[in-house]
């Protein structure tokens, strides 16, 4: 592609952001170039063995308006997937969140849009002696699946997906932007930026963290097998056979070799049984953190959008802000 025009968006970054952004423009008759370093789903922060869908966040589990258009947006493109035939891997379970105390439970006793249990009303095998709230409107995903099924779906509507393709350097110019990749160079009228913590392709962008954490996969036959995901100081998810455990924050160059023993054992205080257990398997992942926890999408430059800085929102709030992203690309604007 050295030299060539290239007249359709370009988006950088097969994550979850850039998968859909790529499966929204397709969806409004606007296909576009993915330009993705490696393989989709193999690398990177959404490449993780199981997510959470939960607007109910943070100590107050007070959902923000945000949380809840994403919410409701992830789970529109899921239908919509299977629609077509496809497996988002995704399910509407609920996620429980378990009170840590009376007091936080007097609170979260007056929240709307949530279903309170008492105590006696928790099912067997978690542990909740100040109660539980169940976030309905929410549930948990397995990544990979997801990731395919967008690809698949926006390949469908004529989106083309280039993997094994580097971002070296992008130059805005007065009609596009003139990239310089792994492959050879390119001229787009927009360049749409969904690259996580990946490094600057020598433009300014939003100042961002990177984050790392730890994901541990591990046998739930002795622990009654339970159904229901957690959210929390850490979040877990089970398919039946096996459980996933993360939650913790770290700096992405200082490994943490206890990081795995740590979340199975904050994950025991509610699910008896998980402290003991042995670790399977071991993911890690990198993601970028914008100054405030609402994602970011900004105009960096002439024909260049950044979409990310979604920390931990990145799958609950992506269908949600690329949809709204997409519709003004569609009416010839990105800012």
């Amino acid at each position: 592609m050295n030299g060539a025009v290239e007249p359709r968006p370009v988006i950088v970054g097969g994550g979850v952001v850039g998968m859909s952004l790529a499966y929204a423009l397709g969806r409004r008759a606007l296909p576009a170039l993915l330009l993705e370093r490696g393989r989709i789903g193999r690398q990177g922060a959404s490449s993780g063995p199981a997510a959470l869908i939960n607007p109910q966040r943070g100590s107050s589990a007070r959902a923000h308006p945000d949380d809840l258009a994403g919410a409701r947006a992830f789970w529109r493109v899921v239908e919509e997937l299977r629609a077509q035939g496809l497996d988002p891997g995704a399910e509407r379970s609920g996620v429980l969140r378990i009170a840590p105390s009376e007091r936080r439970a007097r609170a979260w006793r007056r929240l709307e849009g949530v279903h309170w249990l008492e105590p006696e009303r928790v099912p067997a095998p978690y542990r909740a002696p100040f109660g539980a709230l169940l976030a309905e409107d929410a549930g948990w995903l397995r990544p990979r699946r997801l990731l395919a099924a967008l690809r698949s779906a926006a390949e469908a509507s004529g989106v083309e997906v280039r993997e094994g393709v580097r971002l070296l350097a992008a130059e805005p110019m007065a009609d596009g932007v003139r990239l310089v990749t792994s492959a050879g160079t390119l001229v787009t009228p927009q360049l749409l930026l969904c690259i996580g913590a990946d490094p600057s392709p020598g433009l300014e962008l939003p100042a961002t963290t990177a984050v790392a954490g730890d994901v541990v996969t591990f046998s739930t036959a002795e622990l009654g097998r339970p159904r229901l995901p957690l959210g929390g100081s850490v979040y877990a998810a089970f398919d039946g056979t096996h459980g996933y455990v993360g939650g913790n924050h770290r700096d992405p160059d200082v490994p943490e070799p206890e990081a795995p023993a740590r979340l199975l054992h904050d994950l025991g205080r509610w699910l008896p049984g998980a402290a003991e257990l042995p670790g399977t398997a071991l993911w890690s992942g990198v993601r970028a953190r914008g100054a405030t926890p609402r994602p970011v999408v900004r105009e960096v430059a002439p024909h260049v959008t950044f979409v990310g800085a979604m920390s931990g929102r990145g799958f609950l709030c992506a269908a949600d802000v690329t949809s709204r992203l997409a519709a003004r690309l569609n009416e010839g604007g990105a800012s």
